[in-house]
């Protein structure tokens, strides 16, 4: 009993020991001597970190930035490959030539000749969906009268 007790002292004594060291050593890091005066250094605050509606706002303002700008960019890109409507179109007859260094400027259109291509393929489109439609109630049509004539043999084998 005697020996249990004195053990746990000294384990108790070794702990506040180890404890005391170490806050000694702390201590005497931020501690600064001149001559016979300590100066105790403050340790500087760590700097907070942003809360989430912070957080939150900068991510929502930044996605606003990067889609304001992508679509600038990608509108100065489309804007770039169309002439003015004012312009007239003068037609060159291209000279053919073996000269390898020479490149020929791309070909530009106008705003509205490209809606009159768009317009075109649109019609193209609109025509084969309704041939195509036209063509699937057609279908569907031989399909439900396949469906009802096999229908009446099944059940004509049960009567």
């Amino acid at each position: 009993m005697v020996g249990r007790r004195l053990l746990q002292n000294t384990v108790f004594l070794v702990a506040v020991w180890c404890i005391v060291q170490t806050l000694q050593v702390d201590r005497s890091e931020n501690q600064v001597e001149t001559g016979n005066q300590v100066y105790v250094i403050r340790p500087k605050r760590a700097t907070r970190k942003p809360g989430f509606f912070r957080t939150l706002f900068q991510v929502t303002m930044e996605q606003f930035r990067d889609t304001k700008d992508t679509y600038r960019k990608v509108n100065d890109m489309i804007n770039d490959n169309f002439l003015p409507e004012n312009v007239p179109v003068t037609t060159t007859p291209r000279v053919e030539s073996n000269n390898a260094t020479t490149t020929a400027a791309p070909y530009k259109i106008t705003r509205s000749e490209f809606n009159k291509i768009i317009q075109r393929n649109v019609k193209g489109l609109a025509r084969l969906f309704n041939i195509e439609l036209r063509e699937a109630l057609k279908q569907s049509d031989k399909n439900y009268a396949e469906f009802r004539r096999n229908t009446s043999v099944e059940v004509s084998k049960f009567l």
